[in-house]
């Protein structure tokens, strides 16, 4: 991959290239550290579009796009496909691919197959076998999920995936994860990575450009931007990775609730009983 140094910063910010950053909600405080360093700040206007919006990137934006950073989707995306995408980017643009960063490693169950918003395989089993309320709770409490479920393997293999996306990315992430995050949490949700992994991203993509990491003093000033959800770390998950939080008395912050898993697992499990369709309205109701 070949990259180009920016060109440089003009007196007039409407006049400056353009950096378009075509991502998930990942894309948010990437786009803030980037505009905040001094040289590139001067160097590009800043511009996200949401990749899983399916935001259509404007005709003039592309024309004056000079550095496109990207997380790569596939051709199920149609014209927001990244192969489409890039075909449309002027050919003296550079362009970076960086990483869509998921980790299941403090989440095991998760699934994007279920009714629920946070999907959890292992309580959604607990219900549709046809458990009152309790009877899932106590299962998902004090069952041994240990012997149930081969969690190391679980790790391994979310793990592969990750690498694998990450294969042709202008920075990597899971050397990182797996040097913390037994003993910092490293992810908010699945999805959503703490300010390590993201200060990480903004460090390889500057050093793409040849630009230094971002100021200490940007970096002493980044706070978490997905600071309103916590997702609950069963505390068994926690026990058997040796991690230094998420015990049973850990609370995380559910939407500016404290809870603990326990607290968490038993809102999921009556959510699902008692039919209701949107859980985030549930559990900032409960």
């Amino acid at each position: 991959m070949e990259y180009r140094k920016p060109m440089p910063p003009t007196l007039h910010p409407s006049c400056r290239p353009l950096c378009i950053i075509h991502a998930n909600c990942q894309g948010d405080p990437l786009a803030g550290l980037l505009a905040a360093h001094p040289v590139f700040g001067g160097a590009f206007e800043v511009r996200r579009y949401t990749n899983y919006e399916r935001e259509p990137i404007a005709e003039e934006d592309m024309g004056r796009c000079r550095l496109f950073i990207y997380q790569h989707l596939g051709e199920k995306w149609d014209d927001h496909a990244s192969d489409r995408l890039l075909a449309r980017v002027p050919g003296e643009a550079v362009r970076l691919c960086i990483p869509n960063m998921l980790f299941k490693g403090y989440w095991p169950f998760w699934t994007n197959r279920s009714t629920m918003d946070f999907g959890d395989s292992f309580l959604d089993h607990l219900v549709d076998m046809g458990l009152s309320e309790a009877e899932a709770l106590h299962v998902c409490l004090k069952g041994d999920l240990a012997a149930k479920y081969d969690l190391a393997a679980l790790l391994e293999a979310s793990l592969d995936v990750e690498r694998g996306k990450e294969g042709n990315t202008v920075v990597q992430t899971v050397p990182l994860v797996l040097e913390h995050w037994r003993t910092e949490r490293m992810f908010a949700t699945i999805n959503h990575p703490g300010c390590r992994l993201l200060l990480h991203v903004a460090d390889g993509v500057l050093a793409a450009l040849g630009m230094t990491p971002v100021p200490a003093e940007v970096r002493a000033a980044f706070t978490m931007p997905y600071d309103d959800f916590e997702l609950p770390i069963h505390p068994q998950v926690a026990a058997f990775h040796g991690l230094a939080f998420g015990d049973a008395g850990t609370r995380y912050n559910i939407y500016g609730r404290p809870m603990t898993y326990e607290d968490y697992a038993r809102r999921y499990i009556a959510c699902r009983h008692g039919g209701v369709g949107n859980f985030i309205g549930y559990l900032q109701l409960v």
